[in-house]
């Protein structure tokens, strides 16, 4: 990875009309360092993760990246993070090498070979296909495998196991744990297979 990037989030918040998600959340990550947000369903996980992203506008409180001390614009945030949940959209009439193709001629991949992935993937027999005929296990494996092997700082992960089995849950952990071991990592979600490998929570 390039340069390590911290997280400091200060008195967060996030209204929408007259109801509070969440208010008053404040927490540090250290480079590197890694937790689990959990909370019931409408906790504002998924909320969280959008802020963190630059993705929305918090109602209250801020949050930083830092990098080698230096406070790093909002509107650069992109360059040092990715991300993945089951609602992100995806070019669904590409066939998954051509969304990888794609999506590795703006973004550099971690392996030396981004068509690596479809094996890592275990997706061989599916690479030419068009993602809109792919189960919607299947599309979230695509998802969370495009975010990890993205050369990234930052890894922000939601419900990353959603509508997958028993293997491909597994296959796709052991791949966080393996390839994400060295990125400061935000994983949302109240599935206990995910947040259970994790030491730090912060409940919402």
């Amino acid at each position: 990875m390039e340069s390590k990037v911290s997280l400091e989030v200060q008195n967060l918040g996030k209204k929408f009309y007259h109801r509070w998600i969440f208010k008053d959340l404040s927490f540090k990550l250290a480079p590197s360092e890694q937790v689990a947000v959990v909370g019931s369903n409408g906790s504002g996980k998924s909320t969280l993760l959008h802020l963190l992203a630059g993705q929305a506008l918090p109602t209250q409180g801020k949050v930083a990246f830092q990098s080698e001390g230096k406070v790093l614009p909002r509107e650069n945030w992109y360059r040092y993070l990715s991300w993945a949940s089951p609602a992100m959209e995806i070019y669904t009439e590409l066939s998954l090498k051509e969304h990888l193709r794609l999506h590795f001629s703006f973004n550099k991949c971690i392996l030396e070979n981004p068509q690596d992935i479809v094996e890592v993937l275990k997706l061989e027999g599916h690479a030419h296909k068009p993602l809109r005929f792919f189960s919607s296990g299947m599309l979230q494996k695509v998802k969370i495998g495009q975010a990890i092997f993205t050369h990234s700082s930052i890894l922000l992960l939601d419900e990353p196991t959603s509508f997958m089995d028993e293997a491909n849950s597994a296959l796709t952990l052991d791949l966080i744990q393996k390839f994400a071991n060295d990125r400061t990592l935000v994983i949302a979600t109240n599935i206990e297979r995910e947040h259970k490998l994790f030491k730090r929570h912060i409940s919402l």
